[in-house]
């Protein structure tokens, strides 16, 4: 088959969703060298940096303005991209971020990483200033007519039938891979970067959206000091509206010298952070899986993380889970894993059996068999 792949606009800053787009279409150029499959790469020229192959090409979708323009005005009844993906014949396309679709007259593959719109609106992320529209429109109008939907594990499925009737044998799990970078370093130790404090800490790699959850991270800190743990926090992370509240929070509970923001870091220096830490604190409130639990994973650093809908199904038993609304079950997990070695040892030995499983080689597997299954279907016509 020709296997359309549609790359979005994301960058580094964004986060998680620019990791995962980057780890998939790494294994998709692996899987094209097989040669049982061709792969086009549709995206903006400045992302194509990507290398060419016998049977991965790439695509340049810079149209012009002024058929955008006419699209957005109504006057121009197709899409822009429409022909630019139509001339190239692909067989299916698989959209490589969520809320990157458009109409094109080719059967498609969606991912969805979380539906966290549905689950809990209540946060402004997902719902203030037409956030919320944007994605309920964007789900309703493409996830029923998809030929497949990617998502993670079982209770990401279970999420997608109940709030988009999407029939579950058109519902493909594929977990989130374990990012390469972490398992480049696993056995490289880094040096403890020096700017950071002496003696323990957290970390947090998080961006500051309210789901995140840093507040009452705060206050389960608070909780670990009153019982004479005086661990550090380090929160890392593009400032998406709410860092201004986290820091005055910490200032508020007395913790100011202790909770330290050092912004966006490079990835050495993250690799670092996690493999001196005492743990990852990971108290987010959205699900069903998360990616920096798989970065610890595989650099040795024990996992702290919440008890949210799927997070057992990607952690099993490698992770101390907690409520994400109880700083007392929260600071509980920090006691319970501060000095006790031989649960550090465990949780670690674990962690570093999921990382691995979760490696390219197994995403390839799986999204080979997706496309075997849809090629029986696609000879049809």
């Amino acid at each position: 088959m020709r296997v359309g792949l549609y790359s979005g606009s994301l960058r580094a800053e964004e986060g998680g969703g620019f990791t995962i787009e980057r780890e998939m279409l790494e294994g998709i150029r692996l899987l094209a060298a097989e040669g049982e499959h061709q792969f086009i790469l549709y995206a903006h020229r400045h992302q194509l940096k990507i290398g060419e192959s016998a049977n991965f090409s790439l695509c340049n979708i810079d149209t012009p303005l002024w058929q955008r323009a006419l699209f957005k005005a109504g006057l121009r009844k197709r899409h822009p991209l429409q022909d630019v993906v139509l001339a190239s014949r692909p067989d299916v396309i698989f959209y490589l971020s969520p809320w990157e679709n458009f109409r094109v007259d080719v059967p498609y593959i969606n991912i969805v990483w979380d539906l966290q719109h549905r689950r809990q609106p209540f946060f402004p992320e997902v719902s203030a200033n037409g956030e919320w529209d944007k994605r309920e429109g964007y789900y309703r109008q493409y996830l029923p007519k998809a030929s497949f939907v990617i998502i993670g594990n079982q209770a990401g499925a279970d999420e997608i039938s109940l709030f988009y009737g999407v029939h579950p044998e058109r519902i493909f799990l594929i977990p989130h891979l374990t990012p390469q970078f972490a398992l480049q370093y696993a056995e490289k130790p880094q040096p403890r970067p020096q700017w950071l404090p002496k003696g323990d800490y957290l970390f947090y790699p998080a961006q500051f959206w309210a789901h995140k959850n840093h507040i009452t991270l705060l206050h389960a800190l608070a909780r670990v000091h009153a019982q004479g743990k005086k661990l550090h926090l380090i929160l890392t992370g593009s400032d998406k509206g709410n860092k201004a509240y986290v820091r005055q929070t910490a200032a508020d509970l007395g913790l100011a010298e202790f909770v330290h923001f050092p912004g966006f870091v490079a990835e050495n220096e993250l690799v670092a952070l996690y493999q001196h830490a005492v743990a990852l604190i990971y108290p987010t409130h959205f699900g069903p899986e998360n990616l920096p639990p798989l970065e610890a994973f595989a650099l040795g650093c024990p996992v702290l993380a919440s008890a949210v809908a799927g997070a057992h199904e990607q952690m099993e038993d490698a992770a101390l889970l907690f409520s994400p609304i109880s700083a007392e079950e929260m600071a509980a997990a920090v006691l319970q894993l501060h000095g006790n070695e031989p649960l550090r040892r465990e949780m670690i030995a674990k962690g570093k059996k999921i990382a691995a499983a979760r490696s390219q080689a197994n995403f390839m597997n799986r999204f080979r068999e997706l496309l075997q299954r849809f090629a029986l279907l696609r000879r049809c016509w």
